[in-house]
């Protein structure tokens, strides 16, 4: 299930609906909805295992389904139950917000499938996802336009940690044939992408503070919490290219995505 994720998962639903207008009061409502996310989200954690046992024998030798800790029949009915009990969840927040739920559930298991076999597709489905949570967290409470400036900057965020995360995996990728990006454009062009990306994060920061979206209080909880964690990802990866570091890098942005749904929420009050 991959548990940083599924916190990460929660923590960023449960944020969507306070930011949404939820309050002290709707702690059963936000609880429901941060588990269905969570739940969805670990559901194509485990399937994407499961279509990735061989890459992960190489790349990610400790993940349970690779180490044959967990059979991948195993595997698929936990997926199973993850998704079931994900959609179960949504159904009392609303039509719209299953339907995003069911919608996500089937584009996490295309992602797995096939999408992340096609260069830059499977990185941007990752990021759509990633964005559909925050909306989801958003509808539940009735004010999906809530959702969308954490979205946009999830989709950016997301979606260059995903062609890092491509560059760290290349060896395995390479090894079965699956056409990354970083595979077909090659390392260096695969970094500037996420150079890009990452860059355009950090321009696009400031915005909701100077469109007066956000406080004060988002403007240098994101500067120093977000913008110069990726001013220093950025000098690392590209001074030191080793998969090592890479997946260190990785690691790093994973949980900074804590700290930017920590700066809008607080930019929020």
């Amino acid at each position: 299930m991959r548990p940083v994720n599924a916190v990460v998962a929660f923590v960023g639903i449960a944020a969507a609906c306070v930011i949404a207008g939820a309050g002290w009061s709707d702690l059963g409502r936000i609880a429901t909805a941060a588990a269905a996310g969570m739940l969805l989200g670990s559901a194509g954690n485990i399937i994407n295992d499961v279509y990735d046992q061989a890459i992960d024998r190489i790349n990610k030798p400790r993940r349970a389904v690779a180490a044959g800790i967990v059979s991948p029949r195993a595997a698929v009915i936990w997926a199973v139950v993850c998704a079931v009990a994900g959609l179960t969840l949504s159904i009392p927040l609303g039509s719209t917000a299953l339907l995003i739920a069911a919608g996500s559930a089937v584009l996490m298991y295309l992602y797995s499938a096939s999408l992340k076999r096609v260069p830059l597709l499977g990185n941007i489905t990752v990021g759509v996802l990633t964005g559909a949570a925050f909306i989801f967290g958003g509808v539940a409470f009735g004010n999906p336009a809530a959702g969308i400036v954490p979205a946009l900057f999830a989709f950016f965020f997301n979606a260059a940690r995903e062609i890092l995360k491509d560059v760290e995996d290349m060896r395995g990728d390479g090894a079965h044939a699956v056409r990354t990006f970083p595979l077909i454009a090659g390392e260096s062009a695969a970094l500037t992408f996420v150079s890009v990306l990452l860059v355009l994060v950090m321009l696009g920061s400031a915005l909701p503070f100077l469109l007066s979206f956000y406080s004060s209080l988002y403007f240098w909880v994101v500067f120093f919490g977000v913008d110069c964690v990726l001013a220093y990802v950025l000098f690392a990866m590209w001074n030191d290219r080793s998969t090592g570091n890479i997946a260190r890098l990785n690691l790093l942005l994973k949980y900074d995505m804590l700290m930017g749904i920590a700066a809008i929420v607080l930019g929020t009050y």
